[in-house]
């Protein structure tokens, strides 16, 4: 039908019909393609703000681990300073009191020492030894007013594990040496040998400096291996040099201090002294080992060159954070003087575990954007069916309001472009506010709950980690604090008895202690103990339970009433007990002249008494009195026993007896009887207390520990 030919009405009809379609069509196409180029950009921008995202959180975490790092080797240096303060303290009272001496000769008495005899071997003794060739008679009245300082060097000998020896020398031929080495100051006739101290390097640092300083480290003249020493020399009357004091120390046993520093799977510490050189390290090999003067500095840089740099820096007395390659390993770096010496002290950590961290965190954000595009794809798609099932409702209903609706559409589509264009600049707090009752304003609600929610995760991830890290640091620090509460030195130079104990915590830290010491010559307490429940709370309540014993004990008049002690103790356990928290406790002393063993049980486990004359143990008969800390006003029964001589006592927690097995079956008091009468009574007590552990994890297996594991062995040796 030819358009020519129609009516009016019909002609103005289609024309108008004909321009409402063909412009809906070319408005629906252009809208079409709009929304196509739309999606492409939001998948786009979407991607972009996930990366963006996790590149910031990756980095936050790196630098709140470094943070960590630096705020570990502040907090270990401190300790470590103490330490090294302490011997400088030490060794300053000694040149003031041998000066004192000297100027004041009139106020003491010569005191006689003995030269080295090697049947003190192993015994902490002082030992008089010359230089060859000196005229002793005309050093005798010197020798006797220098005798004096024997008991001070004694004394700070065993009142500190990392000191080895203890020593003062004069400059005119002779020196006291207090050690445990006798019998390597003799030949094979046990004739004292002739020391020519003066080439050692303490005395020419001491000569040197005329101060209170630290060697480097040297070669142990008695072949006990590398050393360093505090030396300080003395005056005569007239302020001349008289000689030199110091105490010496073995790198190994000083290293304990620093192999505690752990940071970590990878992180260690050590120290480094003002030349470059490695004084304390865990490693024994490589660029961080324990070197001489003779070993490379780590000022050379044929070692690394980022590591000289940060050794420089060291050296220099700086702290800081360095990023270095140490074996070839890239690490970071952190350091800080020691204010007590001229040492630097340092923690690395390898780079692959900090960056192993950062990318879980990155890990999870990208997977996070992953689901935001797979929703952003759908919910585009609905949008375009949406958009092309409304265009051919149009087209067919009202064909003129095409170009209209289609602006509709478009119009919020380019806001939101507009708005995701700008957050995935980086400005996480724009808000789209788009409000159009579809799918689009859905999608603008998915972009701002998207930006709140990596704006919180970024946030928590940062706290979370940093508590984290602060957290582990603290429950190191208390593990040490505690550990250190509990007497280590088992060595009282006696030989009328024997003791050694061990305590290996469920957690950091725990609530079960032991506890030894002379009341007198004659008198031994030992203590054993148990706290109710585990962690932070058990070893504060231990903590008190432990000072709260011994004060009574220590202030007790009748060296036989123990029950007191334990009446008096229970009574300040219960006031202002308010968590109802209890102790259970064995309190025993030994007369270590009779073997008369009195004690008090306060519903501890009995303890086992190995008799040697019958060469078997069996349980002790104990009363069950009350557990210490629940009520107060309670009398305890007081027992006691005779050891004869080679008898033991073995006392132990309920850690031990209920130990459990990958089947949940105790370890029990049988077992424990028949592991020690297995083990037998002659050998020495730490291989006792192993062989109890050792049977202790073959009946566990892979099963947790859930218990503190605490025991003690006292051998009577009349």
């Amino acid at each position: 039908m030819k358009i020519s030919r129609m009516g009016i009405h019909k002609q103005v009809l289609f024309l108008v019909l004909s321009c409402s379609i063909v412009t809906l069509l070319i408005a629906g196409g252009i809208a079409l393609f709009g929304m196509m180029n739309i999606k492409a950009n939001a998948v786009d921008v979407g991607i972009e703000i996930g990366k963006s995202a996790a590149e910031k959180s990756s980095q936050a975490l790196r630098d709140s681990i470094k943070n960590g790092l630096e705020g570990l080797v502040q907090e270990r240096s401190k300790q470590i300073n103490a330490i090294f303060q302490s011997v400088r303290w030490d060794v300053k009272a000694l040149s003031d009191e041998m000066t004192m001496i000297l100027t004041n000769p009139w106020n003491y008495a010569p005191r006689y020492v003995s030269e080295p005899n090697w049947n003190n071997e192993g015994v902490i003794v002082a030992q008089l030894q010359y230089r060859e060739g000196v005229n002793r008679a005309a050093l005798a009245e010197e020798v006797g007013l220098t005798a004096n300082l024997q008991d001070w060097l004694y004394r700070m000998n065993i009142s500190d594990d990392v000191i080895t020896s203890n020593y003062v020398a004069s400059v005119n031929g002779f020196n006291i040496t207090v050690d445990a080495a006798s019998e390597r100051r003799v030949d094979e006739y046990n004739n004292p040998l002739p020391n020519d101290y003066s080439v050692r390097p303490w005395y020419q640092k001491a000569m040197q400096e005329q101060k209170v300083t630290f060697t480097d480290v040297f070669t142990d003249s008695h072949g006990r291996g590398l050393a360093l020493s505090c030396v300080a020399p003395y005056y005569n009357a007239y302020g001349e040099i008289a000689g030199v004091v110091g105490e010496g120390m073995l790198l190994k046993s000083v290293n304990e201090i620093v192999l505690s520093t752990k940071f970590g799977e990878t992180g260690y510490g050590f120290i480094m002294d003002s030349n470059g050189h490695v004084l304390f390290s865990p490693k024994d090999t490589g660029d961080l080992a324990i070197d001489s003067e003779e070993d490379p500095s780590l000022l050379d840089d044929a070692k690394d060159p980022t590591l000289a740099a940060a050794a420089k820096l060291m050296a220099a007395g700086k702290s800081g954070l360095e990023y270095v390659t140490i074996n070839g390993i890239p690490c970071y770096l952190a350091f800080t003087p020691l204010e007590s010496t001229d040492w630097s002290f340092g923690v690395v950590i390898e780079e692959s575990e900090i960056l192993m961290s950062a990318e879980v965190s990155r890990q999870v954000i990208e997977q996070s954007t992953g689901d935001f595009v797979a929703v952003l794809n759908d919910s585009i798609k609905t949008l375009i069916l949406s958009i092309l099932g409304a265009f051919v409702a149009i087209m067919l209903i009202v064909p003129f309001f095409g170009r209209k609706i289609a602006d509709s559409f478009t119009k919020p589509i380019n806001i939101l472009t507009d708005g995701v264009r700008e957050i995935a600049s980086g400005n996480l707090d724009k808000k789209l506010d788009i409000h159009t009752g579809n799918e689009i304003e859905h999608l603008a609600t998915c972009f701002n709950a998207m930006t709140d929610e990596l704006k919180t995760q970024m946030a928590n991830l940062t706290k979370v980690t940093a508590e984290r890290e602060k957290i582990a640091t603290e429950l190191n620090v208390a593990t040490n604090i505690q550990l250190s509460m509990l007497p280590r030195n088992f060595d009282f130079g006696r030989d009328d008895f024997e003791i050694y104990a061990t305590m290996n915590a469920a957690k950091a830290v725990g609530g079960d202690f032991y506890d030894f010491y002379l009341l007198d010559e004659n008198h031994l307490v030992v203590t054993m103990a148990d706290v109710s429940g585990k962690g932070v709370p058990a070893a504060l309540f231990m903590s008190r339970s432990k000072t709260i014993l011994k004060n009574f004990a220590m202030t007790m008049t009748n060296p036989d009433d123990f029950a007191a002690v334990m009446t008096l103790a229970n009574n300040q356990l219960c006031q202002d007990n308010d968590e109802m928290m209890f102790v259970t406790v064995f309190m025993g002393m030994l007369d270590l002249q009779t073997g008369k063993f009195v004690y008090v049980n306060g519903g501890h486990n009995p303890p086992m008494i190995y008799s040697d004359k019958e060469k078997s143990y069996h349980y002790l008969k104990v009363e069950q009195n009350c557990v210490l800390g629940l009520m107060d006003e309670m009398d305890f029964v007081q027992q006691e026993i005779q050891l004869e001589r080679g008898d033991m006592i073995y006392l132990y927690t309920d850690g031990v007896t209920e130990a459990m097995s990958e089947t949940n079956e105790q370890y029990n008091e049988e077992r424990l009887k028949n592991c020690l009468d297995s083990i037998g009574g002659k050998c020495a007590l730490a291989e006792i207390l192993s062989g109890v552990r050792a049977s202790l994890a073959k009946h566990a297996g892979a099963a947790e520990q859930s218990d503190d594991i605490t025991m003690l062995a006292l051998r009577f040796n009349r």
